[in-house]
């Protein structure tokens, strides 16, 4: 539990640097393309990530589980294998990716719509083969629980992006052409960041060319890549949705355009803020439950299980009341946008499902149960279609947070079935948590929207958003802790308990 603890401390440490760094990026693109210029990048990365999909998500998860096997069993002939195995699979993979692309562009140029963001696309081609070589030898490096590594390459890649972005874009005036260069400079760090993660794996690590593990990571890779290629073709057929609902609603094209810019290039990655931390959690836990499982160490595994769940429902909870009290005053304060913070409050009902949806995904991949987590989230998005097509003529922009919310916290439904059925002793007891929960973010929103209307009087929109902001954050702290639902000093404790205990 300590190693699991520290591991988490580690990546969490990177993680809140990169997406601080991402955070100011997000703000510096969106300002910088406008909310049409985002909406145009969104479309195009919502195709590339069909394509990212393939090469980033079922691969290297499944290098890094038979690495940490491997591992365990001082197999180090077959670890390399695998590496080396992942590489020419995701290579593959990659170069087939990046032809098709290129040989339909016209058939993108029918489905976005826009022929602007096709171009965009197109330029994009690149990021998919050096996305592939970083993301194995991550995968490698994550499996060999070199979790600061992993963070560093991951902080020197936002660095770079930003960097690169800042230095392209500067004196551009031009939305379209600021876009293309944005493009550009998303080819430029993906191709840095591969050559970063090689360097770093060959310092204790190596090929081997000799006879492959191919079926064991094809096995393995296929449903969660399932998953996550299911994930980036909902993109685009949401990027074909949501537009077309709000323009049979009364939108225009360049208004159903940057509406769609808001909610997904503005809002919702705010969502994804506590994800600083439960990411973290969800990273370290698929090759620690991989490894106990290898040694039969069940106990162990049900705790780091428990303890996961209660620290990102905490975590995730916490931005709840602050989302809602002031997320008028965030969407003004960071974009200058008033629909996208409205937005925000809306979907702040969305942060506890997207938390635990990320984290049970992982439990039952390192229980694996891959199959299982695809099909859950297969019934999750038909959730979403059904939720899009049927309220987005009614209420427009903002069934996309409705409909959202729907589908994940079905999804996270479903999966915590699958948990349980998979480990009857294990006690989850997530349901009664929530229940009192919901009273204290009750309190606290409630606390931070009077706060908030108070100082609107005297204080500017930046500091009335601080005061409340904080002060229905402080208040949701000191509620947990006074009715002992959670308190901070309990991840103290398992960060310093005896090593001893680890080894027993």
């Amino acid at each position: 539990m300590k190693r699991l603890f520290k591991a988490v401390a580690i990546i969490t440490l990177f993680s809140i640097i990169t997406r601080i760094l991402g955070f100011f990026f997000r703000i510096y693109l969106t300002r910088k393309l406008g909310a049409e210029g985002i909406g145009l990048f969104q479309m195009a990365t919502s195709v590339l990530g069909i394509f990212m999909t393939l090469v980033s998500s079922g691969i290297p998860l499944t290098t890094a589980k038979l690495v940490s096997k491997y591992e365990v069993n001082v197999e180090l002939k077959r670890r390399n294998k695998v590496v080396t195995s992942s590489l020419i699979i995701a290579m593959t993979i990659a170069v087939l990716s990046s032809l098709i692309i290129m040989l339909l562009k016209n058939l993108w140029g029918i489905v976005l719509s826009d022929y602007r963001a096709v171009e965009i696309l197109i330029i994009l081609i690149p990021s998919v083969i050096f996305s592939a070589i970083y993301a194995v030898f991550r995968g490698a490096l994550w499996g060999q629980n070199d979790y600061f590594n992993c963070g560093l390459t991951e902080l020197l890649e936002q660095i770079i992006r930003f960097a690169l972005t800042f230095f392209m874009l500067n004196n551009i005036t031009d939305f379209f052409v600021a876009t293309r260069y944005s493009a550009i400079s998303f080819n430029i760090t993906c191709l840095l960041s591969a050559l970063i993660t090689i360097i770093v794996y060959f310092r204790r690590g190596k090929l081997d060319f000799s006879r492959g593990e191919y079926k064991n990571i094809i096995k393995s890779a296929l449903p969660i890549t399932g998953v996550r290629l299911a994930n980036s073709i909902v993109q685009p057929l949401t990027t074909i949705i949501i537009p077309s609902m709000l323009i049979l609603s009364g939108y225009s094209t360049s208004e159903a355009v940057a509406s769609f810019g808001v909610i997904m290039g503005m809002t919702f990655p705010l969502l994804f803020v506590p994800m600083t931390v439960i990411g973290s959690i969800s990273m370290v836990l698929i090759p620690s439950i991989t490894a106990l499982m290898t040694k039969n160490e069940h106990q162990k595994i049900h705790n780091n299980i428990l303890q996961s769940l209660n620290v990102a429902i905490y975590i995730s909870l916490l931005f709840v009341p602050v989302y809602i009290s002031v997320g008028d005053l965030i969407g003004i304060i960071l974009y200058d946008n008033t629909m996208s913070g409205i937005l925000l409050q809306i979907s702040a009902i969305c942060i506890l499902p997207i938390t635990l949806c990320n984290l049970t995904g992982s439990i039952l991949n390192a229980l694996n149960m891959e199959v299982k987590s695809f099909i859950n989230y297969i019934l999750g998005s038909l959730v979403l279609f059904a939720g899009l097509i049927a309220l987005t003529p009614i209420i427009g922009i903002t069934s996309v947070s409705i409909s959202f919310f729907l589908s994940i916290t079905t999804i996270t439904i479903l999966n915590i079935r699958k948990i349980k059925k998979a480990m009857p002793n294990l006690k989850l007891n997530i349901f009664p948590l929530l229940s009192k929960y919901a009273l204290i973010v009750l309190s606290s929103t409630l606390l931070g929207m009077f706060i908030s209307d108070i100082c609107q009087y005297v204080f500017s929109a930046f500091f009335s958003c601080a005061i409340a902001g904080g002060i229905s954050m402080i208040c949701f702290i000191l509620l947990c802790s006074a009715f002992k639902i959670f308190d901070l000093k309990s991840i103290l404790y398992l960060i310093k308990r005896r090593k001893s205990e680890e080894k027993s």
